[in-house]
């Protein structure tokens, strides 16, 4: 099998992981990283033992020998980004969310379907093997009837008025914030794991911190402003309470907030069934709890002996996997596709696509749309 070719933009929090994840796929080579500042990149490209960097992302598209493109930048770059490598004629992995507004998402959607190439949106969540296993779970029965679907997500990494980020910036990172950044995964693990689409959406949005220090001389993703900064007032959401009216007549409802101080990354993914219930939390991600009325089963994940088809093999039970290994196992498809030669196939890709990625834009705005005029709003996708 010939190996293929990954070019990586974007050097801030996620874009590494990606290099360590195309790498343990067994699929593809890391040829280049992309950034915008060349000291930068150069010292990420070394740390990351990456051969080749560059700051020249039209030259990288147009370089014969790349064959996929992994686009982890700000939230405002990717629909140009994304068209640009899909008429490059190059296989497309675009973080969440694909667009700061429905009109770039279904640009992209357009873009994908011309180009005849494969092309997924990186909703990390899916990748889980007891996610995996509550969605196997639930589409044969085990819970009987969907009727109530709830948890959340609750991080505290924007609590203090001296947290910032570039996703605080609408211009950068869109009207939402919190939903889009993490509320989009919660809707579309929910949906994956039920097999139900919500119907309609009731959120009310909470800015708890009008004003917040931004660094004058720059910050990580996650970063406190020490030394000089200056106050901007923010427009987007800290939190988000909603709730949620599935197609079929389940229920839902969902917390999301970046201002829960204490708490990392809570999230949680509750289905209550008509026979039986689930329950799976990320920060224990190895474990799913399943409930009947007299009987309560703890399902620990246990690969079976089986080796993934290319790449690191799955590690033995009781040798903890996590968020890493769950991108790994979500890229694993879609780059199996493009070396095996298969056409892109849409709604039925073993992946993500731009389409799933669309519609939780769709679920974006319906949320924001809900808020602004406190009413039920219908999600339009």
């Amino acid at each position: 099998m010939t190996r293929l070719r990954a070019a990586v933009i974007g050097t801030g929090f996620v874009g590494p992981h990606h290099v360590d994840a195309i790498r343990r796929t067994g699929y593809a080579d890391v040829a280049v990283l992309v950034g915008s500042n060349p000291d930068r990149t150069a010292r990420r490209a070394a740390d990351l033992g990456v051969d080749h960097w560059s700051i020249d992302t039209d030259a990288v598209l147009a370089d014969s020998t790349i064959d996929v493109v992994h686009i982890c930048t700000p939230n405002h770059t990717h629909v140009s980004l994304g068209q640009a490598v899909l008429e490059a004629g190059k296989h497309l992995v675009l973080e969440k969310p694909i667009a700061v507004d429905r009109a770039g998402a279904e640009a992209l959607v357009e873009a994908a379907a011309r180009s005849n190439r494969h092309a997924m949106v990186a909703l990390t969540y899916r990748g889980y093997p007891m996610v995996q296993q509550a969605r196997s779970m639930v589409a044969e029965g085990h819970l009987g009837e969907i009727r109530l679907v709830r948890g959340g997500y609750i991080q505290d990494w924007l609590a203090d008025a001296a947290d910032y980020n570039w996703r605080v910036d609408p211009e950068v990172g869109g009207r939402s914030r919190a939903i889009a950044d993490i509320g989009t995964h919660w809707f579309d693990t929910a949906e994956f794991v039920t097999g139900l689409r919500v119907k309609t959406v009731q959120a009310d949005l909470a800015t708890f911190i009008p004003t917040r220090s931004r660094s004058l001389d720059g910050g990580t993703a996650f970063s406190t402003a020490r030394g000089p900064a200056e106050e901007v007032a923010v427009a987007s959401e800290d939190a988000a309470t909603m709730l949620l009216r599935f197609k079929g007549g389940a229920r839902g409802a969902c917390v999301v907030s970046q201002v829960s101080t204490g708490n990392k990354n809570a999230f949680s993914l509750h289905v209550d069934g008509s026979h039986g219930s689930l329950t799976w939390e990320q920060e224990l991600p190895e474990r799913l709890t399943v409930r009947e009325r007299s009987e309560e089963r703890l399902y620990v994940r246990d690969p079976g002996g089986q080796q993934a088809s290319a790449g690191v093999p799955w590690l033995p039970a009781g040798h903890p996997e996590g968020w890493g290994e769950a991108l790994r196992d979500l890229l694993r498809p879609f780059y199996a596709a493009i070396a095996g030669g298969s056409p892109p196939v849409g709604d039925g890709a073993p992946y993500p696509t731009l389409t799933v990625g669309a519609r939780s834009i769709a679920f974006v705005e319906a949320a924001l749309a809900s808020s602004t005029a406190g009413a039920w709003t219908a999600i339009e996708a």
